[in-house]
């Protein structure tokens, strides 16, 4: 319709223009036309015939115009392809909807046919590659796609639909090769970025998805689990970091944790989980007064129990230090089962037997089963047998009460 207008438009300007110069040249000589048709003559000016002429040819091209699209719905062609149209929609919503109802051969049937005959089959083609996956057929699914790419912007369904098929076949390397060259060109998708992420997640490329996220999250910052998946993949790569295969010594490992440290953006170096973390390699290499910075640097603000676990793990710091720390945190939390654990430690570390003992049972009495074991080791060493007895049987009571009701054989 808007190219009809446009054709009507253009019709009329010409038809004014030639109006305009042959007016302009027939006022300076009007002419003379005589018509004989048998005992009939008509006379008239050169001017006059003219412009009957121009009129006559106008309302022809209008009535061409016009007429044109109403003659094409008259043919029997028209009709034809029309009918054609809605067979091919009524394969298409049957197909869709036999999809939908599990039943794959036949969706698979019915939607290849819609997409030969519909004017876009996209939809047609990658509901019938759905189909054919479904039922096993590779083959019908390698055709169905193929078909789909060649339909007008179908490249990119295409592409996701066979990435989106990769990742649940387990093979995040074959997603990640057909994501990652469309990133330049589609770089706004948040589909393909998140396929993407989800690919290098499964591959463990915890680099490439750390470099990724950031622009996920400006493009789709409402996500839900872009924090969650952020912070899995930091944990990843300094796990990566701390048993790179190419580092034989504590001290390269320890350097290369720092440097990722420092590139981690400010807001996830808060994070409780990735600083506990973090702490427990750089203990475990050999920076205890490291470790112990980094733990005690922020948890009066924001207290976490698993960065306390991390102080019996510092050989290199004095355990003087550590459990005069320990006891200033039990003042404000004197029930907390882990702060107690770690204190029973590190005071083993520093050889005070009645302290260990003393923070041993109280976590004990608390329900802590580790506790409890350590209390009885701690006995057992100090030659209390039968203290370290009484704490095994409560443990193993404990356990007890944990079990299903089974039948017993009678005691003898």
């Amino acid at each position: 319709m808007r190219r009809l207008v446009l054709w009507l438009i253009a019709a009329l300007a010409v038809a004014l223009v030639a109006g305009l110069w042959l007016g302009r040249l027939l006022l300076e000589d009007a002419g003379y036309v005589l018509l004989v048709y048998g005992q009939r003559e008509i006379e008239t000016s050169v001017t006059f015939l003219a412009l009957v002429l121009l009129a006559a040819a106008v309302v022809l091209v209008l009535l061409t115009l016009l007429l044109a699209p109403l003659w094409r719905l008259l043919t029997p062609a028209h009709w034809s392809g029309w009918r054609r149209r809605q067979a091919a929609q009524r394969q298409l919503r049957e197909g869709l909807l036999e999809l939908s109802a599990g039943h794959w051969q036949r969706a698979h049937g019915l939607l290849s046919s819609a997409g030969k005959r519909l004017d876009w089959p996209l939809p047609a083609w990658l509901a019938a590659a759905v189909a054919a996956r479904l039922r096993g057929d590779s083959d019908g699914m390698q055709q169905a796609l193929a078909q789909a790419e060649t339909v007008s912007s179908g490249r990119m369904p295409t592409l996701l639909l066979r990435a989106r098929i990769a990742l649940q076949d387990g093979r995040p390397h074959r997603a990640r090769e057909l994501l990652e060259p469309e990133r330049k060109r589609y770089g706004d998708s948040p589909i393909l970025l998140h396929m993407l992420a989800e690919a290098y997640g499964r591959e463990g490329n915890w680099a490439a998805l750390c470099d990724l996220l950031p622009q996920l999250r400006k493009i789709d910052p409402q996500a839900g689990n872009l924090d969650q998946r952020e912070q899995r993949a930091w944990l990843g790569r300094m796990r990566q970091a701390a048993s790179l295969p190419g580092f034989n010594n504590a001290t390269q490992r320890r350097d290369s944790l720092s440097r990722l440290w420092k590139k981690m953006p400010q807001r996830l170096r808060r994070v409780p989980a990735l600083r506990a973390q973090y702490a427990g390699y750089l203990a475990q290499f050999g920076d205890g007064p490291g470790a112990y910075k980094v733990i005690t640097r922020r948890i009066e603000e924001d207290w976490d129990d698993g960065l306390v676990a991390v102080l019996e793990a510092m050989d290199d710091v004095d355990p003087d230090v550590l459990l005069a720390r320990l006891e200033r945190w039990l003042v404000d939390r004197p029930a907390n089962q882990v702060v107690l654990l770690t204190a029973g430690r590190v005071a083993l570390k520093a050889q005070l037997w009645g302290k260990a003992r003393a923070f041993f049972e109280t976590a004990a009495a608390a329900g802590n089963a580790t506790a409890q074991a350590e209390l009885a080791r701690l006995l057992a060493a100090l030659g209390d047998e039968e203290g370290a007895r009484a704490c095994l049987e409560a443990r193993l009571a404990a356990l007890g009460t944990t079990l299903p009701p089974l039948p017993q054989p009678r005691p003898r």
